[in-house]
């Protein structure tokens, strides 16, 4: 009887030291876990801050390098505030130059003159057959 009391003995105590280890295991596994949490919060802490940072920079060094253009857009548009029109004459020869200011909605009226190069002369044709309305 004696071997068999022994044997158990052992068994209990072997099964015994294997939930040790494993408790063990367990807490050294969730050890780990807790520093990697600790080490993903802190990098979320400081990659917000970073991005907080280059926000602000953004908004702050953006207008001084945006303001500039946008300044210099207006004045171009200040400048370009009149238009001008120009009619080609039926002979496709002369034009009539008119001028738009975007501003007053006033159209002046200017010369007639001889077309340059840049407007090209159109004549008027005669479509061939009949048409209703002549």
């Amino acid at each position: 009887m004696r071997m068999s009391e022994r044997a158990g003995t052992d068994a209990i105590s072997w099964v015994a030291a294997a939930d040790h280890a494993s408790a063990r295991a367990r807490r050294v596994a969730r050890g780990r876990r807790d520093d990697q949490r600790a080490n993903s919060a802190s990098l979320a802490i400081v990659f917000s801050l970073f991005l907080a940072l280059l926000a602000t920079a953004l908004l702050v060094g953006g207008r001084v390098v945006i303001d500039p253009l946008l300044q210099a857009a207006a004045a171009a548009r200040e400048t370009n505030r009149v238009g001008e029109i120009v009619y080609t004459m039926p002979d496709g020869i002369f034009c009539r130059h008119l001028s738009f200011d975007n501003v007053t909605a006033d159209l002046t009226e200017g010369a007639v003159e001889k077309c340059g190069s840049d407007v090209a002369p159109r004549r008027a044709s005669s479509p061939a057959g009949f048409a209703w309305g002549r």
